[in-house]
């Protein structure tokens, strides 16, 4: 006798069990292949039917169709392997007491205990639960060997759970299975993606719930598909208000929507990527372009944003070198944005870049060198190398007035560094800023930007938790590859006092003398051994000592205002012993300025 919604290979196996063989000898006895039944082969079903005198239609019913490529047909849907034939089988204990007293060759399995999403027996609202593993596809579909394993725990109640409600999900699946339909949005598409959405979107909206380190465990995933349909079942308005709540709750729009979203992204953009999936992967694409202000250095489901389309008030603020809440005033006096009471926070208020831009190439983006260098999030130090490394020249630099830097083209030019740039929100495995990276090799930032220009490096990251100059990041190994240098351990006193602009002589007896460190080595070419100032060396300096140059670009001034207004203040160039250094300062007695 058939049982309830059984698929095929269960019934061969509980048919050989009558018959008191094992299944394999019995199906082979009977001229049947219990692989083919397994792979619910029509041909091995039908004798299977003929044999037992049942329907084949009613016997093929419940039982899953191998089509080739890991996809299988059940109840009329094609659905991958891991929908329909995982490694471990569940089942409702109670079905299987009533199977136990009332079918003859034991308890059978049920068709729509298979699918993975069905989580809950409909007819005693009890949750399925976990009955045997095996990755030996004919011991783990031997039903009747299988069942009789674990008669004893069924019969004692030792593996039942206690009931639960209903919920939508469970009946829109269990209709959607019986092969109905309802008006729903989420009904116009295949059911095991549609189910796998709903998960995936309810994974999602548990998250800000749930500590990070916990899971839920296989018998309570059922709550992430009912929370997911609860979304899904109100359209595409639904799902989006629901995503902006989203961002909304979990951290900042620099966060990337993979943080945010976790595996509803992850999965759609790298796993899910067959054409079933496709209208979930473009709703959730489409969102995040109209409601993220992405940019070059960013990516959108796997591919990387090569121009920016949405600025937010915060990222155009960054890009234009301002305080936010003084660009949100002119956006909103220009009716681009909203005001804040009535809008979202900088970070979310967003705008049409293309729209915006005549109000914005109105906005001067000329700054001082501090502001420039808060802008672009890159030191004091850091900014004088990449300076005399002919990185950052200034915008307008004339005898009489103070240098300025245009933070905008500073922003594109960082912007085109990072284009096409992997998304590293914890850097390991040799990652390192430029700043750093340069240390540890004993070269110049500069340098590794020019190998980033050229084309020579073929791995950039950008560092998702900062901003600027200070999200570039570079593999170590990559950079060490590409270097053709002489075994020093960094530059010539020469070449540095051509960067710093000081006379060779006075930088020498600088370094002689012992007032800024530096770093022995031999000469590639004398094969002598002389001072060379290493990244760390140069950094030391800059942290001590800065030039009238310097000086001048750091408080915004000229520097011959400069000299006048060091003089007033009794503030000398640095000359400890008489000896001319030139002109170079001590940062603690500068500070006697402010």
């Amino acid at each position: 006798m058939l049982g309830f919604r059984e698929p095929a290979f269960s019934f061969l196996s509980r048919t050989a069990r009558l018959n008191g063989v094992p299944t394999q000898i019995f199906a082979g006895d009977m001229g049947l292949s219990f692989s083919k039944m397994i792979e619910g082969d029509e041909e091995q079903i039908s004798k299977l039917a003929g044999l037992t005198g049942c329907d084949t239609d009613t016997l093929m019913a419940w039982t899953p169709r191998y089509l080739g490529g890991r996809e299988h047909s059940f109840r009329g849907h094609v659905m991958h392997a891991k929908a329909i034939k995982e490694i471990h089988l569940r089942g409702c204990p109670e079905c299987l007491r009533e199977d136990m007293a009332h079918l003859r060759g034991g308890p059978a399995l049920r068709g729509d205990w298979l699918f993975r999403p069905v989580s809950l027996c409909h007819k005693h609202q009890r949750p399925l639960v976990f009955l045997w593993a095996g990755r030996d596809r004919t011991e783990r579909y031997d039903v009747s060997a299988r069942m009789a394993e674990i008669s004893a725990q069924i019969l004692a109640g030792e593996l039942d759970l206690p009931p639960r409600e209903e919920t939508n999900f469970d009946r829109w699946l269990a209709t959607r299975l019986e092969g109905e339909c309802s008006t729903l949005w989420i009904d116009q598409f295949s059911l095991y993606p549609a189910a796998h959405f709903c998960e995936l979107l309810g994974r999602a909206c548990w998250a800000p719930k749930i500590p990070k380190w916990q899971k839920f465990s296989p018998d309570e995933v059922w709550h992430s598909f009912d929370l997911g349909f609860e979304v899904a079942k109100g359209g595409e308005r639904q799902i989006r208000e629901v995503l902006s709540d989203l961002q909304a709750i979990v951290g900042e729009p620099t966060d990337g929507p993979k943080k945010k979203f976790g595996d509803l992204y992850d999965r759609l953009s790298f796993d899910l990527t067959s054409q079933d999936y496709a209208p979930f992967r473009a709703l959730l694409r489409d969102h995040i372009a109209q409601t993220w202000p992405l940019g070059p250095g960013d990516e959108l489901m796997g591919e990387p944003i090569l121009e920016r389309r949405r600025h937010s008030v915060l990222t155009a603020a960054r890009e234009l070198g301002m305080d936010s809440r003084r660009l949100r005033s002119l956006l909103v006096e220009a009716r681009v944005v909203r005001p804040t009471d009535a809008g979202r926070s900088d970070a979310w208020e967003l705008f049409d870049v293309a729209d915006a831009a005549p109000i914005l190439d109105k906005i001067p983006t000329l700054v001082a060198a501090t502001e420039f260098q808060a802008a672009l999030s890159i030191s004091r130090s850091q900014f004088e190398i990449l300076r005399s490394d002919g990185f950052f020249e200034p915008h307008l630099a004339g005898s009489g007035h103070k240098p300025l830097w245009d933070v905008r083209a500073a922003r594109r030019f960082v912007e085109d560094i990072l284009t096409g740039a992997e998304q590293i929100y914890v850097p390991m495995h040799n990652w390192g800023d430029l700043a750093k990276t340069a240390q540890r090799l004993r070269i110049s930032p500069g340098q590794i930007l020019r190998m980033i220009e050229r084309r020579q490096l073929r791995r950039i990251g950008k560092h998702m938790t900062r901003d600027g100059y200070a999200s570039i990041l570079v593999t170590l190994d990559e950079v060490e590859r590409q270097l053709e240098r002489p075994n020093t351990p960094g530059i010539t006193i020469e070449v540095f006092a051509r960067q710093c602009g000081l006379k060779p002589t006075s930088a020498n007896r600088l370094v002689r003398l012992g007032h800024t460190p530096s770093t022995s080595g031999r000469n590639p070419k004398t094969k002598v051994e002389q001072a060379f100032l290493s990244s760390a060396d140069i950094e030391a300096f800059h942290a001590r000592f800065v030039t009238l140059r310097g000086l001048a670009v750091e408080r915004g001034s000229t520097w011959q205002a400069l000299r006048h207004e060091l003089s007033a203040a009794g503030i000398s160039p640095f000359s400890p012993d008489g000896s001319d250094y030139g002109a170079i300062y001590e940062r603690s007695e500068v500070h006697r300025l402010d």
